[in-house]
C-alpha cells in the first residue's frame, strides 16, 4: 500500500511542476493548456477575453502548482528522510483545500469567459 502512495506523491509533484509550467505559458504566451485551465470538452477558441482569462487564472494556477510541489516534496521527505507527520498532515489539508478552491475558481472563470 505504501508503494501506491509513493507513486501518487510523485504524480502530484510532477503535476505541480506541470501546473507551474502551464501558468507560465498562459502568462507569457497567452496559450491555454487544457489540462488545468478549462474543462475537458471546452473549445479554447471560444474564449471571450483570453488576456482577461490569463490575468485571472495564471496567479491561481501558480498557487495550485506551488502547493502541489510543496505537498509532493513534504510527502516524499516524510516517507524517505524523516518522519514529519504533523507537517505532512497539514500539507494534506492545505493541498485538498487549495484543490477545491481552484476547482471553484475555474468553474467561475469558465462561466465568465466562455
Amino acid at each position: 500500500m505504501d508503494t501506491i502512495w509513493n507513486i501518487t506523491d510523485l504524480i502530484v509533484l510532477g503535476a505541480g511542476f506541470y501546473a507551474l509550467y502551464a501558468a507560465y505559458v498562459l502568462r507569457t504566451q497567452g496559450k491555454i493548456v487544457k489540462t488545468f485551465l478549462v474543462f475537458k470538452d471546452t473549445d479554447v477558441s471560444s474564449c471571450k477575453d483570453l488576456q482577461g482569462y490569463a490575468n485571472l487564472m495564471s496567479p491561481k494556477l501558480m498557487v495550485l502548482g506551488g502547493v502541489m510541489v510543496a505537498y509532493g516534496a513534504v510527502s516524499l521527505f516524510n516517507t524517505y528522510v524523516a518522519s514529519i507527520t504533523g507537517l505532512y498532515i497539514a500539507f494534506i489539508i492545505l493541498f485538498l483545500a487549495v484543490l477545491f478552491w481552484y476547482g471553484y475558481e475555474v468553474s467561475r472563470a469558465m462561466k465568465k469567459y466562455f
